[in-house]
């Protein structure tokens, strides 16, 4: 009910179904266990690669230059009259270009970038992976599920499914190597296995459906499972567009245009300070072992439900004031607000300690 809500707010059709009218739309879904649906005509899946040819080509067409196999090598800074830290150009392995705007959109990558300027960019890479089954008769023009219980989403691709989810225990990628780009990992069942159950519990034709192909890719997470975007607070005219979190062709179009008038008027038209690096405040976004907790609990909680008052459970205890264990000790429940646990409320009957995640 509140995402039709939401969704009708920003004009986004939307209908609450019964069991008996998702069965008669989607024949093939196991309904006995649902109390109803939520159903959007207007989502779909589009190509990646073809969405992006199509944007390139418009953007030449509008006097755009477009540098395949360019490798960036350094990204040139100074400090201007103010004491300001500026961006003045960037290395390439084709050559020097000057330019006082760079925009970090390099994915896992984005944080080596962020080092050649100074800037901090507070995302991890993760493996995140997707199977595509093999045909499965009557599927067409089905519409894509996603099962919030379950974490699991089947999307169409032809007369087949894209499988995938977020599992509870993802896998960190560590060591991002910078000549992975286009690349894939082995797909790890153990790990992948988790997704199996929802998926078969909700379209059961998948038991006797092979696997054509499996892709498994490094997507860059962050702490609140939110973009970063907007200047970089270190460095004038560094901007970044980068963590989306495994949402980047959903989310490119919308946050591309008012980044892109960020960069040039100075501001977005929409309110996205949530999405705003400036967020994250400077101990925060350099504290690796917080960064990398928060960015679990939120890939593992994806689908979750978001209730009133609800609080993370990882990245806790970092920033305490002298009077944290007085006030612990006097039933204190606390709240995490940038990385600082502050009082609540208290509880009269038992202390509430911080657990680590």
């Amino acid at each position: 009910m509140r995402l039709s809500t939401i969704g009708r707010v920003y004009g986004v059709e939307s209908f609450i179904l019964s069991p008996e009218e998702t069965k008669q739309l989607y024949p093939l879904m196991n309904v006995s266990d649902i109390y109803g649906s939520l159903y959007s005509p207007r989502d779909g899946v589009i190509d990646p690669a073809g969405i992006c040819t199509a944007l390139t080509r418009a953007a030449t067409k509008a006097g755009a230059k477009v540098i395949s196999k360019c490798a960036v090598t350094g990204i040139n800074t100074k400090i201007d009259e103010f004491g300001t830290k500026r961006v003045t150009g960037v290395d390439t392995t084709v050559g020097h270009i000057k330019t006082n705007c760079v925009v970090n959109c390099g994915g896992v990558w984005a944080p080596s970038l962020g080092a050649m300027a100074g800037v901090k960019v507070p995302l991890v890479a993760m493996h995140h992976a997707y199977i595509v089954t093999e045909r499965i008769p009557g599927i067409n023009n089905m519409p894509n599920v996603r099962d919030h219980d379950a974490s699991v989403y089947l999307k169409l691709q032809g007369d087949a499914l894209c499988v995938g989810g977020y599992e509870k225990d993802p896998v960190f990628w560590n060591e991002v190597k910078r000549d992975f780009a286009f690349s894939l990992f082995d797909l790890d069942w153990d790990v992948f296995s988790a997704h199996i159950e929802g998926a078969v519990n909700r379209v059961p034709a998948l038991v006797d459906t092979g696997v054509k192909s499996t892709v498994c890719g490094p997507e860059s997470f962050t702490a609140d499972h939110k973009p970063l975007m907007g200047e970089s607070p270190e460095v004038r005219g560094f901007y970044l567009g980068c963590g989306f979190n495994s949402s980047g062709m959903m989310m490119g179009p919308g946050c591309g245009r008012e980044l892109a008038k960020w960069v040039a008027h100075g501001r977005p038209d929409l309110d996205l300070f949530s999405y705003d690096i400036r967020r994250f405040s400077q101990k925060l976004s350099g504290n690796q072992q917080w960064i990398k907790e928060r960015s679990h609990e939120a890939y593992a909680k994806n689908y979750s439900i978001v209730f009133p008052h609800d609080e993370p459970l990882a990245g806790r205890g970092m920033r305490k004031s002298v009077l944290h264990q007085v006030l612990e000790d006097q039933g204190c429940f606390f709240q995490e607000r940038h990385g600082y646990e502050r009082p609540g409320w208290f509880s009269t009957k038992l202390a509430v300690p911080v657990s680590l995640y």
